[in-house]
């Protein structure tokens, strides 16, 4: 499937629903979904991962959260508190386990989508030369929030 300007639209749907329907089976927490934005760049980001894609779909999935809500999120999955290293070790791995599921989801669509390695983003971050930017926030019943950001290049 290539992806022309009639069908993005649809394609930015489908990878909204995917990326969702990811981060529910990935991490075990109740999440409260917010709603779609569109956003411009630069996109600022003190603690997240990147991952990329390529395929059919070109772009990247950003995750972005403080760095005490991602240990918590460790906590919650591997049963202990995540520092330093491990900690961002395990946020490279949770964006791969989102981009894997949201990619598996994609294929099912008909999309061909690959991922890269992830890339961990500390301090002051700033992405640009994206071509559109949606950014949807998840928010936890422990009032911690879990920020997600495709920045499609189509």
């Amino acid at each position: 499937m290539t992806i022309d300007t009639q069908n993005i639209n649809q394609v930015i749907k489908e990878v909204y629903n995917g990326t969702i329907n990811a981060v529910k089976k990935v991490i075990p927490l109740e999440p409260n979904i917010g709603a779609p934005q569109l956003i411009n760049p630069p996109l600022k980001v003190e603690f997240g991962v990147t991952i990329g894609f390529t395929g059919d779909l070109k772009g990247e999935l950003v995750l972005q959260a403080e760095k005490g809500f991602m240990s918590e999120i460790g906590k919650v999955m591997f049963g202990m508190p995540l520092s330093d290293d491990m900690l961002d070790s395990f946020a490279g791995e949770l964006g791969n386990m989102i981009a894997g599921s949201l990619s598996t989801y994609l294929a099912e669509k008909k999309m061909k989508t690959e991922i890269t390695h992830p890339i961990i983003l500390k301090g002051d971050a700033r992405l640009s030369g994206f071509k559109r930017a949606l950014l949807v926030e998840i928010a936890y019943l422990t009032d911690k929030k879990l920020t997600l950001h495709l920045l499609l290049n189509q």
